[in-house]
């Protein structure tokens, strides 16, 4: 059904283009702009102080460095704590929506289009080593090449072609590398990607995921060897390391979960849609959930200590629990704003990206 639906809108999609690019080409201006227009996976992102403070969607540390990516191919970074920020060279002018690093000079952005962007200088610039059109050709290649090891390979080989042919490309919505060559892209509709050199090369892990149903994945996270996905209908996976399968586990809800962090010694926290915050202590095999001061969408969960926690949320608010997520109280902001990612820096101080930019608050 969401398949059917998804190319119904597409084949819509490109009638109402031919429509519009057939009215501007019978005007003279219209038909340079009809001719002149490039896909943003191929157009650099503009430099313009206004990407300073455009919406920012998520933000990382790069060793001492901030870097935050955004709108429109936005990716700023920051020396010295926030204060002042320089916009990075980035190769594409695409919605960015996830940002990682592995070491102070390794990072990965990713987003809409497929793309997956590589930075080896702290994100100051990057590179493309993944799009959607790539990715799709990567994965009919794959289970073209492997139609009796992998089950149901022509299922997934048909999926892919007909996502070649109507040139769509579906968005990557989060990234997570456990060191500066193992890493994972999961986006929408069970898309999920592995490298285990970089990015240099990339392999799709569609037929590992344990999601028939090809529901969203929202959030990649790991610690300690361990790998966890949530998405759709309160669904995590983990990867299960003899056999290399992403096992679905089931949580006491069923909407959508938007991240999840894990923790050392086995400790994983999944949250979403209004409020939901679950925590387990035994890799996801039983949850607790626990209730949370306001309703808004939980974006993001970082761990400030052994038992000290940080929330995040959508609204704007922030509060913390010192008891591992039993209780919580708010913390007091300066300058709130809609909160989509956020990282914690030294001396008890939070970097928060949002609706405004990226903002530094004090604990």
């Amino acid at each position: 059904m969401k398949q059917n639906a998804r190319f119904s809108c597409s084949a819509l999609k490109r009638v109402c283009c031919a429509v519009c690019v057939a009215l501007l080409s019978a005007h003279p201006i219209g038909a340079a702009l009809a001719q002149g227009f490039e896909a943003p996976l191929n157009v650099a992102a503009e430099h313009t102080p206004r990407m300073l403070t455009s919406p920012m969607l998520a933000v990382a540390s790069a060793g001492s460095r901030l870097v935050a990516v955004g709108l429109r191919g936005s990716i700023i970074v920051s020396d010295d704590s926030g204060k002042t920020w320089v916009q990075a060279q980035v190769p594409v002018s695409i919605d960015l929506v996830a940002v990682t690093f592995a070491s102070a000079q390794s990072g990965w952005a990713v987003g809409h289009g497929g793309v997956v962007l590589h930075s080896s200088d702290g994100g100051m610039t990057w590179e493309k080593q993944l799009d959607g059109l790539q990715a799709s050709k990567l994965a009919i290649d794959f289970y073209t090449r492997n139609p009796e090891q992998i089950a149901d390979a022509e299922g997934y080989l048909s999926k892919e072609k007909n996502l070649a042919v109507e040139q769509e490309t579906q968005p990557f919505l989060d990234v997570y590398f456990a060191d500066d060559r193992h890493g994972f892209v999961v986006g929408t509709f069970n898309r999920i990607f592995a490298t285990e050199d970089g990015g240099k090369t990339w392999a799709p892990l569609m037929h590992r995921s344990g999601n028939p149903q090809e529901w969203h994945f929202y959030s990649v996270s790991g610690k300690d060897g361990q790998v966890y996905l949530s998405g759709e209908q309160g669904r995590v996976w983990r990867l299960d390391q003899t056999s290399q399968q992403f096992v679905a586990i089931n949580t006491p809800y069923n909407g959508t979960l938007f991240g999840i962090t894990a923790l050392a010694d086995g400790h994983v926290f999944a949250y979403g849609m209004r409020g939901s915050f679950f925590h387990s202590s035994d890799q996801g095999q039983t949850w607790q959930r626990s209730t949370l001061p306001f309703t808004s969408n939980v974006m993001r969960v970082i761990a400030a200590g052994e038992k000290r926690l940080l929330v995040v949320a959508q609204s704007g608010q922030v509060v913390q629990s010192q008891d591992g997520g039993q209780t919580f109280s708010p913390v007091t902001l300066n300058s709130p704003m809609p909160y989509f990612g956020a990282v914690l820096l030294d001396k008890g101080r939070l970097a928060l990206a949002g609706a405004a930019g990226v903002r530094i608050e004090a604990l």
